[in-house]
Parts: structure tokens; C-alpha cells; sequence
């Protein structure tokens, strides 16, 4: 179904249940900003993938979704995708797999895939199913960078990747959204979020907990610690709490509890970085932000 808007991909009230009760996606509401990278961090199990199949109308769900204002089915060869599971062109060699991508996709540059192959050091003549991990994600990126299009749905694009390689990755993706294209990509590897992510969501257990600049982040929340006795716990409620033994390490997005926090003897600031807000989000006791 298609809902008006002038983002790249707009979803609303997006639900997917598997069998009589597993709730992959929970009334996820979410906008995608054209020309921009967007992150989807959550633990394995999150809804991660199933959000993105749905935007691709893979698998049947409700709600609403517009792609580019339109229908998916309206707009595919617009879309590129790395899918989780890499399996597809198992049986063929990687120049028969870009051979057969050239035939059947109008936008996809055969030239420029072989360049991504010899950057990524992939045997053009070797079966993909004799790759490793790596490699698999390394072809497929192959295949999906070197095609024309508006934006870019990654799954887990640097999986199995080594440091060397996911760093070629993260400089490509940031190459691509600085030529005006829009890429929506999943990860739980918070180090890449925090590198080449303008926008992140935060998914668990099929719900979206939390949509946001990383730059704001500082500006809208604090993090402190405090002893696991500290009279403030009593007398503050924080957006969130998580407990390790003796400490307690709160969120909060009030900026007069702010001061009167600080001011405790004991309570400790803490850097509000992206590792830390996830953690808290994730693990945290309290209700949802």
C-alpha cells in the first residue's frame, strides 16, 4: 500500500507476524530522508530484516509503504539491495553473475562491477558458493553498488568483512550518499553507525525505540552513574536504568534533572555516546523513550 510523502521510503503502521504469534514488526512507523545514510542498529532478532523485505515487498504485511512516493512494484529497478541471506547466485561464477545482472538490468554497469571485483581481490572464474563469508558479501556489494540506482538497501552489508575491507565499504557507502543517493542500511556493529550514519533508528523485539540525529544526541540526552544506594534513584524517575552490581547508569532527557543530578555527590557524567545510548535503550528497566 502507498502513503503520500516526500521521503525516499516511508513506512506507517508497518506489522509482520510469522506463524500464529511471532511479532517480527510491531506498528514501525519510520522515514527515510532522501540523499542521506540511514542506520538500523538493533541486536539479531530485532526486525531488522524484516523491515527491509517489507519495503521491498518481499513478504506480504500491513500497513502502508511508499518507495519514492509510489509502490514498490512501481519503482524496483530504482531500489538496489544487499539481502542478509547471500545465497542467490550460488551456482554461478562471479563474471556469469555480472553477465546475467547486465541482461536483465537496464542500470547495471558490467565495467564498474569489475572494478568493485579487482578492488575487493574477488576470482572472477571461482563458483560464489566456493566463497568465504566475505567474499559473498564482497560479490554482492559488487553487484548492487554498480547499479544506477536512487537508493540502496544494505543488509548487514560488512558481514564477514575483515578491517581492511569494511573500511573499503563504509568510504564506498559514504561516497554514494555524497552523490545524492539515499542508503538504508542495517548493522549492529555500533563503530560503523557512528562513522558514516547522518540518521539512526534504534529496533528491538519489532518496535522502533528510537529515531535520531547522532549529532544531537548530546543535546537532547545526558547519561549518569551513580551508586546503587545513591538517594537520587529515589527520588529522580530516568527514561532509563540499567543496574551492574553496585552501580546503576541512568538516561535522561530532562535538562533540569540535569543539573539537579550533577550536583549529587557520587553521580558521575558519563559521555553520551552511541555504544552507551544503545545499551541503556536495549537493556534498560524502564519505559520506552
Amino acid at each position: 500500500m502507498k502513503v503520500e510523502t516526500t521521503a525516499a521510503v516511508s513506512i506507517k503502521n508497518l506489522k509482520k507476524v510469522y506463524g500464529k504469534s511471532t511479532i517480527a514488526a510491531d506498528d514501525v512507523s519510520l522515514e527515510i530522508a532522501r540523499g542521506r545514510i540511514t542506520a538500523l542498529l538493533g541486536p539479531n532478532g530485532a526486525g531488522k530484516t524484516t523491515t527491509l523485505k517489507s519495503i521491498l515487498g518481499i513478504i506480504r504485511y500491513q500497513g502502508e509503504i511508499a518507495v519514492l512516493e509510489r509502490d514498490i512494484s512501481d519503482v524496483r529497478l530504482k531500489v538496489s539491495f544487499v539481502p542478509e541471506e547471500k545465497s542467490f547466485y550460488d551456482s554461478l561464477t562471479l563474471e556469469k553473475a555480472f553477465s546475467m545482472c547486465a541482461m536483465i538490468l537496464d542500470e547495471f554497469d558490467h565495467a564498474k562491477a569489475r572494478r568493485f571485483a579487482e578492488t575487493f581481490d574477488l576470482p572472477l572464474k571461482k563458483r560464489i558458493r566456493a566463497f568465504s563469508h566475505g567474499m559473498k558479501t564482497a560479490a554482492y556489494l559488487s553487484i548492487a553498488l554498480s547499479e544506477n540506482a536512487d537508493i540502496f538497501i544494505l543488509d548487514e552489508p560488512t558481514w564477514g568483512l575483515d578491517p581492511i575491507r569494511r573500511d573499503e565499504v563504509l568510504d564506498i557507502i559514504a561516497e554514494i550518499a555524497s552523490n545524492g543517493k539515499t542508503v538504508l542500511y542495517t548493522s549492529h556493529i555500533i563503530p560503523e553507525v557512528e562513522r558514516i550514519a547522518e540518521v539512526f533508528s534504534i529496533m528491538d523485539k519489532g518496535r522502533i525505540l528510537y529515531t535520531g540525529e547522532l549529532t544531537s544526541l548530546t543535546e537532547e540526552f545526558r547519561v549518569f552513574e551513580m551508586p546503587s544506594v545513591s538517594p537520587v534513584l529515589e527520588k529522580e524517575k530516568f527514561e532509563k536504568e540499567l543496574r551492574r552490581k553496585d552501580m546503576v547508569t541512568v538516561l535522561s532527557n530532562d535538562p533540569s534533572q540535569w543539573e539537579r543530578v550533577s550536583s549529587v555527590e557520587g553521580v558521575s557524567s558519563l559521555d553520551t555516546d552511541l555504544q552507551t545510548f544503545f545499551h541503556l535503550l536495549i537493556r534498560g528497566n524502564s519505559h520506552e523513550i
